[in-house]
């Protein structure tokens, strides 16, 4: 059994990003207040990329590929705005559940297409395998409302900007080395950030959003997303080693680790605690073997 290159940074990242989400049900981080402003810093931090410049691994890319990475940071941003707000619209458990199926969807298809990328019968197998998985761990145990069109169709918008970011993101990383991708993806991510605030009315509600910070706010949450960007940062290296399609499906493990952390710390963090319910306790449990079973199968050739 050879494990592929990209699993193990890919269940690292999956890992930081769950315990990112159990700091933000802790924190009660979890309520958006505004999407624009969240997906607005989410960007803007990506301007600690200017960090790389002295130390010589940053160069000028062949045109086609500087414009592919710079859509993909930007393509990322509104990725966030759309995600946020279609958490802000509906409920939590639909939305995360719809996008986590979503994406690895939209992203295998645009991977066949345009990068000429097939996944071998095992790993298609697995990829079936982990998203069933990750629909089943990350599914919502007290659903209220019904799921409307209006749902999948924003969902649907969120997964499929994430697509074309990551699959112009595998496009980038089969040719040009991890850091100075990188570079010029987060460079996107800086200008899609600066969209956001070349209109006039967002930059007003972003800026009375910033204004309702509580003081005390800042420090948990630049933590938590150092935290989240750690996660993400090796979220893209593992796209730059293997497909971005699997990668986007073992995002199941992301919620397999956060059902595992909130089980075992709800005792200390009474914020975690969801349900009471047994049998839907077990019914995640079999999720996380399920889960388990899809990254057996990416493993066997």
């Amino acid at each position: 059994m050879t494990l592929p290159a990209f699993l193990l940074p890919a269940l690292v990242a999956y890992l930081f990003l769950a315990v990112a989400g159990v700091i933000d049900k802790v924190l009660l981080q979890t309520t958006i207040v505004s999407p624009r402003a969240y997906a607005f810093y989410v960007g803007i931090l990506s301007i600690l990329v200017i960090f790389l410049l002295p130390f010589g691994v940053v160069s000028m890319p062949d045109r086609r590929i500087l414009v592919a990475a710079l859509v993909s940071g930007f393509a990322n941003v509104y990725a966030l705005w759309a995600f946020y707000s279609a958490l802000k619209g509906h409920e939590a458990s639909r939305v995360i559940t719809t996008v986590g199926a979503l994406i690895p969807v939209f992203t295998l298809l645009l991977s066949v297409i345009f990068l000429d990328e097939f996944l071998g019968p095992f790993q298609l197998l697995g990829f079936f395998v982990l998203l069933l998985g990750g629909i089943a761990v990350s599914s919502g145990e007290n659903v209220r409302k019904k799921y409307t069109f209006e749902l999948f169709n924003h969902a649907a918008q969120s997964a499929a900007l994430f697509a074309i970011s990551f699959t112009l993101m595998r496009f980038v990383f089969l040719t040009e080395p991890f850091l100075n991708g990188i570079f010029w993806i987060r460079v996107g991510g800086i200008l899609g950030a600066l969209s956001i605030i070349a209109v006039p009315e967002n930059f007003r509600r972003i800026y009375w959003a910033t204004k309702k910070i509580p003081k005390t706010a800042p420090v948990p949450f630049l933590f938590n997303q150092g935290l989240g960007g750690v996660g993400g940062l090796l979220q893209n290296y593992a796209i730059s080693l293997g497909s971005a399609a699997l990668v986007g499906a073992i995002q199941g493990v992301q919620y397999a680790f956060l059902f595992l952390l909130s089980l075992t710390l709800m005792r200390y963090f009474p914020q975690l605690k969801e349900s009471e319910n047994i049998r839907q306790k077990l019914e995640k449990a079999l999720a996380v073997v399920v889960v388990g079973f899809g990254i057996y199968f990416l493993t066997i050739k």
